[in-house]
């Protein structure tokens, strides 16, 4: 009987082993903690206004593209409108404006921006509407966005409204389609960065 008991023992030892992970295995390294936001797939038009802040905090030029209106999946150009000072400042320069010239706004805005300088963007929603496949959103937003070039008076910090249609695409993502940027007050407007960086 004892025998019997002590090869149950045994047999039983060796299948829970079997079974069991091994605890020497060393694990799959964590992911680094990068300090950056996480890009938060838009199902609803509030989530793009999140992404474009965190892709101005992390300076990430790809999300921040991924916020506007691509036409090969919605339908709809990008539209930026300018405020009507800068616009008279640099006639022609917002007619023809497109995401190839926020692309640029935005790299070049990257480029001369340190990794560890302060960049954000505050907004404080006006008006919400919302419609079946669109949405219309005024905010009025402080950016503060420390570049290297403060020394050329290019601002640091530019406020105003910005009134922000978005529209949803085939499969539930919804993007910008048309910004249009004014002035409040003295500060300078949102237009200013874009006119300076975005030729």
């Amino acid at each position: 009987m004892e025998r019997v008991v002590r090869t149950l023992s045994v047999i039983m030892l060796m299948a829970s082993m079997m079974t069991c992970t091994n605890p020497f295995k060393t694990r799959d390294p964590a992911e680094p903690d990068t300090g950056q936001q996480a890009w938060v797939q838009p199902g609803s038009p509030e989530i793009v206004l999140e992404n474009l802040r965190n892709a101005i905090f992390d300076l990430n030029v790809e999300n921040y593209m991924r916020t506007l209106s691509d036409p090969e999946r919605t339908g709809r150009e990008f539209r930026f409108i300018a405020d009507p000072s800068v616009v008279a400042e640099n006639p022609g320069l917002f007619a023809v404006w497109s995401r190839a010239h926020e692309r640029s706004y935005f790299s070049l805005l990257r480029a001369l921006t340190p990794d560890d300088s302060l960049r954000l963007l505050s907004l404080q929603q006006i008006q919400s509407s919302f419609f079946a496949d669109s949405a219309f959103f005024v905010e009025n937003y402080t950016l503060r966005i420390h570049h290297t070039q403060q020394d050329q008076n290019i601002p640091v910090v530019v406020q105003g409204e910005a009134r922000f249609w978005l529209t949803v695409d085939e499969v539930g993502e919804w993007s910008i389609y048309r910004w249009e940027d004014r002035s409040l007050g003295s500060a300078p407007p949102w237009s200013v960065l874009k006119e300076v960086y975005g030729k």
